[in-house]
């Protein structure tokens, strides 16, 4: 009878979850300004600025993301193949722009603004690009300061990212240093 009850309650909440998950997809495809086919959003994701968000295709965003912005002239513009996993925070004050097969671990953080050493001054608005292929590691930290971060770069879990990071870099550390170069394989389209 244990077992019974058990699996019961677990179909019951995994077709709960599935239910809650489409109704979140189309909620976000009625509120975003773009949502490319087959992107999938689960509960609990927040966007500032909704008309200012274009997101590509095959898409994945889990829970806990929330998109910020301080300011109405804020966008975000997200590629193809993009996966943002659970509790990232993206700031997209300055502009926020990521390539298609991007790749942003749990707890990562992305700024695109600064307040310089007074948090009550004017935000200083710095645009960023993230290029295909990158893939940020769980708790890294992109400042605003990074301006790009170059095609199949690799940001490591923790990694206070302050400068540009060039493509194909593998950076790690606080603050973030290179440590070698991934080997770019051209894939056949």
């Amino acid at each position: 009878m244990f077992r019974l009850c058990f699996w019961t309650l677990r179909i019951w909440a995994a077709v709960r979850r599935r239910l809650a998950h489409r109704l979140a997809t189309r909620l976000h495809r009625a509120s975003l300004a773009k949502v490319g086919l087959r992107s999938r959003f689960q509960t609990g994701i927040r966007f500032d600025c909704p008309d200012r968000v274009s997101i590509g295709a095959d898409c994945i965003f889990w829970r806990g993301v929330g998109v910020a912005a301080e300011g109405d002239d804020a966008a975000l513009q997200i590629g193809d193949r993009v996966q943002i996993n659970r509790d990232v925070l993206l700031d997209m004050t300055g502009g926020l722009t990521l390539g298609d097969d991007v790749l942003v671990s749990e707890q990562a953080v992305i700024y695109t603004h600064d307040h310089g050493l007074d948090p009550h001054a004017a935000a200083m608005q710095l645009p960023k690009t993230i290029e295909r292929d990158v893939w940020i590691g769980m708790r890294a930290v992109v400042l605003a300061s990074c301006r790009v971060i170059g095609s199949g770069a690799v940001i490591g879990a923790g990694a206070i990212v302050t400068r540009d990071v060039p493509a194909g870099a593998i950076v790690v550390g606080n603050p973030a240093k290179i440590v070698g170069y991934r080997k770019l394989v051209e894939v056949a389209a």
